[in-house]
């Protein structure tokens, strides 16, 4: 159907500490592709060493996808100016990885009014976006479509729109778009603007969406592709048209799902995939 990699994601399977543990299930599913816990993954660097990180991967024959940069983009500055040091060093084993790609959460409500969030946001983004450019490791900005945030008084953006504002004032070349077909149904963002948006969506997460209206919607209803209404065969044409090639973390947060053992797990995510598009 597309160029895209249909990829677990460690959110939607049974919670492990063991990055190894979650790769066998990813591998014996079928997968090429799985974004990962960098937490996980530097545990298990502390462990033994780097070369051992890459060869979990490398012989279970799974591209490693993206992961969470880890920076605190909107609180107190100690924290931001604290998390610097770990953008770094993830960053750095990412890059031994060859994952190029760690995602930074853009809310879509704020304790600040908007102008003064987004210059915040601005600083703060390119500073983690500097940081990670010295591994050579992008950034990919995702968008927060539900209102998950009900409690914060300021909105901000919910769309790809929004978003590639946001690049423009940041100003940095290796700062792109998550594109998360839940947010992309629940936010203010069209077809039209997926294709767009061009090769500024550097990372995909995949699921799908309940009838109803997505205005009430939080996280917790996420479901696995096509068991849903939304349109993701024209999802993934115009991520073709995007010329989006890479991996499409499947991400849900559902219960149910992670109480099962997880090569259980992992399989049926694989089993929803190969429905909606082809592979794995």
């Amino acid at each position: 159907m597309s160029s895209l990699i249909p990829a677990l994601h460690p959110a939607t399977v049974a919670q492990v500490d063991d990055l190894g543990t979650y790769l066998d299930a990813a591998a014996a599913a079928g997968f090429k592709a799985a974004d990962f816990s960098m937490p996980h993954a530097r545990a298990l660097e502390t462990a033994a060493g780097r070369d051992a990180v890459i060869e979990a991967f490398q012989s279970r024959g799974i591209q490693p996808g993206a992961w969470g940069a880890g920076a605190q983009v909107i609180g107190p500055y100690g924290e931001f100016d604290a998390s610097l040091d770990a953008v770094a060093d993830n960053a750095a084993l990412g890059a031994a990885l060859g994952a190029r790609v760690a995602a930074v959460v853009v809310p879509n409500r704020t304790d600040m009014p908007a102008a003064e969030a987004l210059d915040l946001l601005a600083m703060r983004i390119g500073d983690v976006a500097d940081t990670a450019a010295g591994e050579g490791v992008a950034l990919s900005l995702e968008f927060i479509g539900p209102n998950i945030w009900p409690e914060q008084p300021y909105e901000l953006f919910s769309g790809i729109k929004g978003t590639l504002d946001l690049i423009d004032r940041i100003g940095r070349v290796n700062v792109g778009i998550l594109f998360d077909t839940y947010h992309f149904h629940c936010g203010d963002s069209q077809l039209a603007d997926i294709a767009a948006a061009g090769r500024a969506i550097n990372h995909v997460h995949l699921n799908d969406a309940p009838p109803g209206d997505p205005s009430t919607f939080d996280d917790s209803v996420r479901r696995l592709p096509g068991d849903g209404v939304m349109d993701l065969a024209g999802i993934a044409n115009a991520l073709e048209e995007s010329d989006y090639r890479g991996p499409g973390g499947v991400e849900i947060f559902n219960d149910d799902m992670r109480a099962l053992p997880i090569a259980e797990g992992a399989a049926r995510v694989a089993a929803a995939c190969r429905r909606v598009f082809g592979q794995p």
